[in-house]
């Protein structure tokens, strides 16, 4: 049974939660992802993997007489993509599930084998920061961590270029790569026996990084990617293939400015991750800061999958035991926080 991708355009998330009750009754369960900003959705759409496009009409771009010209270059974007206008007169939820119907079904034949180790590619987890400082290899690791602790996981760090993830967990056996790879190999974590750690070497060929991490991963079920801050050539290169990414944002003005910057850049088709999109929220800011993540959600046009509260004494001690928050106190509010991050972004 293949997945269904349903992608909503609207100023108001509450139509992706409309979407979902509509067609929840199909199994396996429906990936549906909201944006706000019609460029990003446009780059989204040219992905190709996109089965049903829900746009409102009260969008911003998608109203009025704007509204043909939008439908126009989504036509242009996907020939496979089939668009439903919402509006007052417009059975939209209908249309909706006769979409969902018609997407085929493949069971697999009585004793088979689970497909996720026929082939297997494991669901890669990019996170890219807004801007330098705000946590993005915290929350990366703290992710492979969480998952790591229920399936296989690997976490690769492709974006600082310092090794800062050797400094903040306990590695002990590794399995060697060639040399003059991407990758140095893989490290087993003392504390989890479901994750490996894999860091970058000097990287001239970008290509070979994603085939060198699904090479060493057939055991792995996710691959989390540290991105670092800055869109570098590898990580143009890994964008398009993300299963899901995660904007990592502190609650502060000017780091929700660059991360309306770095949705800019990425809105492109040649660099648009082909999953969903969600923005995590680190609040560092001080308690005078005006912002809230209602606001985060709001200036970026992404949805919010998490808020890590303010624990600068919990991550600095959890770091000088080289220990990520979720193991290394458990039952803190931050560490509950990165928990939901990470089975946010697997589940999308």
């Amino acid at each position: 049974m293949r997945e269904l991708r349903v992608l909503v355009v609207a100023g108001d998330p509450d139509l992706a939660e409309q979407v979902r009750q509509c067609i929840s009754e199909r199994q396996p369960p429906v990936t549906v992802q909201w944006l706000k900003d019609v460029a990003v959705a446009l780059a989204r759409v040219g992905g190709g993997d996109i089965d049903a496009l829900v746009i409102d009409t009260a969008t911003n771009g998608a109203s009025g007489d704007g509204l043909p010209d939008l439908l126009e270059r989504l036509r242009e974007a996907s020939q496979r993509t089939q668009t439903i206008v919402v509006s007052g007169s417009h059975d939209w939820t209908a249309d909706l599930r006769r979409i969902a119907a018609a997407v085929p079904r493949h069971e697999e034949p009585h004793g088979a084998r689970p497909a996720a180790r026929l082939g297997h590619i494991p669901k890669l987890i990019g996170f890219l920061g807004a801007k330098g400082g705000v946590g993005t290899t915290t929350v990366a690791l703290n992710t492979a961590f969480a998952l790591g602790e229920k399936r296989g996981a690997v976490l690769a760090e492709l974006g600082s270029g310092n090794d800062t993830l050797a400094l903040r967990v306990r590695t002990t056996a590794k399995l060697r790569w060639p040399p003059g790879a991407a990758l140095d190999g893989l490290w087993s974590v003392r504390e989890n026996s479901g994750l490996r750690v894999a860091l970058a070497q000097d990287i001239f060929a970008p290509e070979t990084v994603t085939g060198e991490l699904e090479a060493m991963c057939t055991e792995a079920d996710y691959v989390v990617l540290d991105l670092g801050s800055t869109v570098t050539q590898l990580v143009k290169y890994t964008l398009p293939r993300l299963d899901a990414l995660g904007l990592v944002v502190d609650m502060e003005t000017l780091s929700v400015e660059c991360a309306r910057r770095v949705l800019t850049t990425i809105a492109q088709p040649d660099v648009c991750p082909r999953g969903s999109i969600g923005v995590v929220v680190v609040n560092r800011a001080s308690l005078a800061c005006p912002f809230s993540v209602d606001d985060v959600q709001r200036l970026t046009g992404m949805p919010v999958l998490g808020a890590i509260p303010s624990a600068g004494d919990l991550c600095s001690a959890a770091q000088k035991a080289r220990r990520p928050v979720v193991n290394f106190e458990p039952e803190s509010i931050a560490a509950q926080s990165l928990v939901q991050v990470a089975f946010s972004l697997a589940g999308m």
